[in-house]
Formats: C-alpha cells, structure tokens, sequence
C-alpha cells in the first residue's frame, strides 16, 4: 500500500543519518592531529549526505500529506455513503413494519371471514336441506312408466308397492318428476325420480316402510323385476359427508355391529353392553374401533 512504503522510505533514511552522525562522532574520537589531517573531505561528504536526506525527508513529508488529504477525502465520501445507508435502512425498516402490521390487521380479517363464510355455508346448507325435508329420491324406477301424470301415479303407486295398509289415508303429493339430465337411452340407467311430498310425516312413513319391507324381504323392493331404492333427498354436500363414512359402515358390517347415519351426517353405533356411541367424523369412528372394539 501507499501509506506502507512511504514509511518504510522514511525509516531507511533515518537510519542513514543516525549512520552518518555515528561515523562523526568516532571521527572526533581520534587523535586530533589525524582526524585534522583525514576529516577535511569525508566532512564535506557527510555534509551533502545529511542535505539530501533533508531534502529527501520534506519531500517525503509533502507526499504524507497528499496521502492523508486523500485519505480523509475517502473517509468523507465513505461516511456521506454510510449515512445514505442508513437512512435507507430506516425507511425500509418502517415501511416493512407497516406492512407486518397491514398483514397482521389482513390476517385477522381474513380469519373472520373464513369463519363467517363457514357459518353462512353451513346455514345454506341447513336450508337447502330443510327445503327437501318432505322429498323423497326413488332410484331405478323404469324411464317413463309414471306416463304424463306422474303425480296421479305415485300417488296410488307408492301404497301398491309398499303396502296400502301402512296408509290409512291418501298420500298427498305436491309434484314428482324425474332429475333435469337428459333421458337416457333404452339400455342406460333411468334417471331418479323426486317425490315432494305435502306432509313430512307421509315422506316419513314412505321411507320408514320401504326400509322395512327391504329388510323383509332380504333385499331391495322389487317392481318389474327391477329392485328400487327409496332415499331422502339431501344436498350434494351432505350426499359427499354422508358418503365419506361408507368405509367405516362397511367394517361395522363386517364385525357384526348394529349402527345407523343419523342426520345430517352423524354415525350412531350400538354397543353389545346396549350403550350407543356417536360420531361426526368417519376419523373418530375408525379410531373408536381400532382402539375399543379390535378384530
């Protein structure tokens, strides 16, 4: 560096003068008749020696103070940049707190509104149900044999099938169609039909009959060598929540267990002890088998 080998110059050249002022002082130790013989010219040498490095040490000085003029030049320009920094770090520092305390405020609202958005589905959810409380969903039933009063039909099909004794009065039906899909082809699997019923009670009856008759009968009711399916008409949610618990059913099944799928989506097993346990999620009713009633 520069500030280094401008100091080890300016050492070398002391040393060359501490050497020459040696040399005069064992000079002046002689005999003074030799030394007055002997010192007349290397006296003069000295004397050009000891100018030089005069001249040589200003000129060195001169250059120390250029150095340092730059040098503190340096350090100026460094510090102006350091304080640019700084300020720059403080102003990013409080737009980042900002923005920790926006999301923070976005964060809770977000929140809530997750929250509220789950009530308010669920609460659809409710009414769409409750809105189909008095239907009935009947699967397999031949395309087109209800012909183009299908209200007049179901109402004296339904005690026919299942039994005119379970009704002692008439059924009262507000509508019945099949599903909005396009009809299907000869071949293909006839589209639901639903049933609204005027009386929930009667929807009530219907189901609780066919379940009764299917369980008679060890198997399905039976129209036109075809069996038939008779299902509350729920939501396409509560249809998927229903469903997710099939796996746990099976293995109830499969062990024997009595059980039900209470409604909305809420699994009831019956114990051999007679006590019943219930379940929301098909997860607490796995575990509840693996953990209390192992294979």
């Amino acid at each position: 560096m520069p500030g280094v080998a401008f100091a080890m110059d300016l050492r070398s050249r002391n040393k060359q003068v501490n050497f020459a002022n040696a040399h005069v002082s064992s000079c002046q130790e002689e005999d003074s008749h030799e030394v007055g013989c002997k010192m007349a010219a290397p006296a003069m040498d000295i004397a050009l020696v000891l100018q030089e490095i005069r001249t040589g040490n200003q000129a060195l000085g001169d250059k120390l103070d250029n150095k340092m003029t730059e040098i503190n030049e340096s350090i100026s320009e460094l510090k102006d940049v350091l304080n640019g920094l700084t300020t720059r770090v403080n102003e990013a520092e409080e737009r980042i707190g900002a923005a920790e305390d926006q999301l923070a405020q976005l964060s809770s609202q977000a929140a809530k509104l997750s929250k509220d958005n789950a009530f308010l589905l669920e609460k659809v959810e409710s009414l769409e149900n409750h809105s189909r409380r008095n239907n009935i969903r009947l699967v397999n039933l031949r395309e087109g044999c209800e012909g183009n009063d299908p209200v007049a039909f179901f109402t004296n099909w339904l005690p026919d099938t299942l039994g005119r004794e379970q009704f002692t009065e008439p059924l009262l039906i507000e509508r019945a169609h099949r599903t909005l899909a396009p009809k299907p082809a000869a071949d293909e699997k006839p589209r639901p039909v639903l049933i609204r019923l005027l009386k929930y009670r009667d929807r009530e009856k219907i189901l609780h009959t066919a379940a009764k008759r299917a369980k008679e009968f060890n198997g399905p009711i039976m129209f036109e060598n075809k069996p038939l399916f008779f299902f509350p008409d729920l939501s396409a949610s509560l249809v998927k929540r229903r469903k997710e618990f099939d796996h746990v059913k099976k293995d109830l099944r499969s062990r024997g267990i009595q059980y039900s799928l209470l409604h909305p989506a809420t699994l009831r097993i019956m114990l051999a002890d007679g006590k019943r346990r219930y379940f929301k999620t098909p997860k607490e009713a796995a575990a509840f088998l693996k953990d209390t009633i192992p294979d």
